[in-house]
C-alpha cells in the first residue's frame, strides 16, 4: 500500500537554515536597487525590474531544494525581516505577497512536488509586489510614487510585463542552476 504524503510537512532545522541562507543571498544580490532610487518616481516598477531576476532565481533554488508547503513564505519572511530595517513598506509588501503566492501555489498545485509549482511560486512573488506597492503609496501619502503608474498606463503595462518576464527568466535559471548543483552533488533533493 502506498503511503500518501501529508500536505503539511514538518520543517527540519536544516530546511529553515537553507531557506534563510538563500533568502539572504537573494537580498544581497539586490544591492543594485539603490542605483535606481532616483528613478522610482519616474519609472513605475523599476525597483522590481532590477531585483526580479535575482529574487526569483534564488527563490527557485530554495523551493527546488525544500519542496514543502510554507517554504516560499519562510523565504519571504526572512527577506522581509532584512528589508524591515531599510523600509517597513518593503517588509509589508514582501510578507503579503509571500502569503498570497503561497496560497496560489497551494490552490493551483497543492504543494511544490512538481517543477511547475516551483517555477510558478518563485516567479510570481516579485510581480505581485507591483499592485501592493502602488496601493501602499497611494493610501499612505507617497502620491508621487503612486502617480507614476497612473501617469502612463502604457508604460505601467510594459514595465509590469517586463517584471513578469525577468522574474520568469530568474525562476527558469534558478531551476537550471539547482539541477546542475544537484548533478554535481553539491545539493541533494
Amino acid at each position: 500500500m502506498s503511503e500518501k504524503k501529508s500536505y503539511f510537512q514538518k520543517f527540519q532545522v536544516r530546511d529553515i537554515v537553507f531557506l534563510a541562507i538563500v533568502s539572504a543571498i537573494a537580498l544581497v544580490t539586490c544591492g543594485v536597487m539603490p542605483l535606481v532610487i532616483p528613478y522610482l518616481t519616474v519609472i513605475f516598477g523599476i525597483a522590481q525590474l532590477v531585483t526580479g531576476l535575482q529574487l526569483s532565481l534564488f527563490y527557485a533554488i530554495g523551493l527546488a531544494k525544500v519542496r514543502k508547503p510554507g517554504s516560499l513564505l519562510i523565504m519571504t519572511l526572512f527577506t522581509g525581516l532584512i528589508q524591515l530595517a531599510m523600509s517597513p513598506p518593503m517588509f509589508i509588501t514582501t510578507i503579503v505577497t509571500g502569503v498570497i503566492s503561497e496560497l496560489l501555489v497551494g490552490l493551483i498545485f497543492h504543494g511544490y512536488e512538481k517543477d511547475g509549482a516551483v517555477f510558478f511560486g518563485a516567479m510570481i512573488v516579485t510581480p505581485l509586489t507591483l499592485p501592493f506597492n502602488y496601493l501602499y503609496n497611494l493610501w499612505f501619502g507617497k502620491k508621487a510614487l503612486a502617480a507614476v503608474a497612473a501617469k502612463s498606463v502604457g508604460m505601467t503595462i510594459g514595465m509590469s510585463a517586463a517584471v513578469i518576464a525577468v522574474s520568469a527568466l530568474g525562476a527558469f535559471l534558478g531551476m537550471k542552476i539547482f539541477r546542475e548543483l544537484q548533478k554535481s552533488g553539491a545539493l541533494k533533493k
